[in-house]
């Protein structure tokens, strides 16, 4: 029954991801939580992830580039570990509020088409991956400030879909190779379970294509903004849900 529920959830993941371009670990983390433990779930989305971010990038080879994406994951390295730092300083559930809010603020100002004109692309660029690499590691929602830039740059679907598919691949890459040298990775104990996620993520992502070349670019951008905004709902939630539980205890 778990395999199944496990095979089940990774097909979710894998079709929002490839339809959206973000959202696998927001759809599998809160479903995941009910069969596996919290530390086990993070390295199993990041680890069992790279089997749909490869569909991804050959499904997408000639859309997109790495080169793009350096900056953006090069500069969320700091903000991971400024994130990592005002965890310690403050409490968890104010970040989550504030990064909550700040996403539902930038999702109802794109609803509006609002943009931002961009003068320097590089500094642009480390921003986002500051802000990328802090709400990764606070909230594990690491894709809203990237697709925010991809789509205030106007970029089409098919350039935004392959270059955050990239980013994500060096991101997951440079996260698992540091919980394995520290010890917190041990991809031989998850072996099982990835390969029967496999045919989930498979299922996933082709159901996940098939809709995805259906989408406008008006639709893909509400989509989009959809996610964000439900990870800005998350975010709060989250980060009221130990305020609120005091409540019921008294």
């Amino acid at each position: 029954m778990e395999t199944l529920y496990i095979f089940a959830v990774m097909a979710f993941a894998a079709f929002l991801q490839t339809v959206t371009s973000f959202g696998f670990a927001l759809a599998a983390a809160p479903l995941l939580l009910f069969v596996m433990n919290p530390k086990d779930v993070v390295m199993f989305i990041l680890y069992a992830g790279l089997i749909n971010k490869l569909l991804l990038i050959h499904r997408t080879w000639g859309d997109g580039n790495f080169r793009s994406m350096a900056v953006i994951a090069a500069a969320s390295l700091p903000g991971v570990i400024a994130g990592s730092y005002a965890l310690k300083i403050a409490s968890d559930a104010s970040i989550k509020m504030l990064i909550g809010i700040v996403l539902l603020g930038a999702a109802a100002a794109m609803m509006r088409n609002a943009s931002v004109t961009i003068r320097n692309q590089t500094l642009a660029q480390s921003v986002v991956g500051v802000v990328s690499g802090f709400l990764g590691s606070t909230t594990s929602f690491s894709g809203p400030p990237v697709m925010m830039y991809l789509l205030n740059e106007r970029e089409d679907k098919d350039a935004v879909r392959a270059n955050l598919t990239r980013y994500f691949i060096l991101g997951n890459l440079s996260t698992l190779t540091a919980a394995y040298l520290f010890g917190t990775f041990h991809p031989a104990e998850m072996a099982g379970n990835v390969l029967l996620s496999i045919p989930g993520i498979w299922l996933g992502f082709f159901a996940g294509d098939k809709l995805f070349s259906r989408l406008d670019a008006s639709l893909f951008r509400k989509m989009a903004i959809g996610v964000i905004g439900i990870s800005g709902l998350i975010s709060v939630g989250s980060g009221l849900l130990p305020y609120l539980s005091k409540i019921w205890t008294h």
